[in-house]
């Protein structure tokens, strides 16, 4: 019979527990792996301001679309909301509104009430009482009613314009005029934000992330995702004369194409540059094709497929500030899948 000493008991004792630990935690993570948060967002600006029609949405069409929202069974929620789920849903929307134009306050607000839906306005701070611009009583009236406010910078420039010795300085700069007005007349800082023109590189989601700020949105289009990086979220613009009906409900039936590529951030590219990139689409086979559009262009000889790896070589264009690349293809049940990353010319100015 073999004894064992109190020290061998108390030793055992503590292995147990550290498995014990060891084995919840991995629990955590993988609850985590496996919370499949899917949610389409869409970016609006103004509304029912003609004088823009590039960006803006009539309100016959914003109520057709909360309309068809509310009678096929989808949810809206404000990014904290959405971001805070805890079960997963195909029906699952949120809308955003950049810039903080009095169209929003007037228009589209009193329809959003009409059909209790919610949205996050993305405000640009130094424009705040301008006109055209909501007030800061405005806004705060917005915050009681149940909608979200986040940031979308101070002056809202270009920020990829600024050199990168310069960039970091004048972004955190603009964060510091942003934060103390949010802070001064609404008693509180956001921590999400939308990078104005969808614009900014890799030190801009670290210094958002150093702040504290949990969430940032892009200007490209695709489906938020348990894959997508929580600094680089994208939504699917839907304002502009063009943008119909069929195409938002295409848009908000969307689910995420899991490519796997090295990058997330937008793509600095002078015109007339050269660029080689390669995807990883593990689960290929179940796609019928894929689609390829390049500059709001369908492009089917810019790509290459080799197994589950696709390879693209592409040229920037000389006349266009902000590029498109985008993949969609559909799988074998009909449904339609999307992702695209941004390309960004500095040089071209506009």
């Amino acid at each position: 019979m073999i004894l064992f000493g109190r020290n061998y008991w108390i030793s055992l004792l503590v292995l147990l527990i550290s498995q014990a630990c060891i084995s919840q935690e991995n629990n955590v993570r993988q609850s985590t792996v496996n919370k499949e948060l899917s949610a389409v967002g869409l970016v609006f600006h103004r509304f029912g301001d003609d004088r823009y029609p590039s960006t803006n949405t009539s309100l016959s069409m914003f109520e057709n679309q909360l309309s068809y929202l509310k009678e096929n069974s989808f949810k809206t929620f404000t990014i904290n909301e959405l971001f805070a789920k805890e079960e997963s849903s195909d029906h699952a929307i949120f809308l955003t509104v950049d810039d903080g134009f009095m169209s929003f306050y007037k228009n589209a607000f009193p329809i959003l009430k009409k059909y209790n839906c919610k949205a996050t306005i993305f405000v640009n701070t130094e424009s705040v009482g301008w006109a055209d611009y909501m007030n800061w009583e405005q806004i705060n009236e917005l915050v009681k009613a149940g909608m979200q406010i986040g940031s979308h910078s101070h002056a809202h420039p270009y920020f990829l314009n600024f050199s990168n010795e310069d960039r970091l300085k004048q972004f955190e700069k603009d964060l510091d005029q942003s934060e103390k007005l949010f802070r001064e007349n609404l008693g509180l800082v956001p921590k999400v934000y939308a990078y104005p023109y969808g614009e900014f590189d890799k030190d801009m989601k670290d210094i958002l992330k150093q702040r504290g700020y949990t969430l940032a949105f892009a200007q490209k289009s695709g489906v938020w995702n348990v894959h997508s990086n929580r600094y680089a979220i994208p939504r699917f613009p839907a304002s502009g004369s063009s943008f119909s009906m069929e195409k938002f409900k295409q848009r908000i039936h969307m689910k995420a194409l899991p490519l796997s590529a090295d990058e997330n951030s937008p793509i600095q590219l002078n015109g007339g540059a050269k660029y080689h990139m390669e995807f990883m689409l593990d689960s290929i086979r179940q796609y019928n094709g894929l689609n390829c559009f390049f500059n709001n262009q369908y492009s089917s000889d810019l790509f290459t497929v080799v197994g589950n790896k696709i390879i693209v070589d592409l040229v920037m264009p000389e006349n266009s500030r902000r590029s498109l690349l985008t993949f969609t293809t559909k799988n074998k049940n009909g449904d339609w899948f999307w992702w695209s990353i941004l390309f960004v010319n500095p040089k071209y100015l506009n």
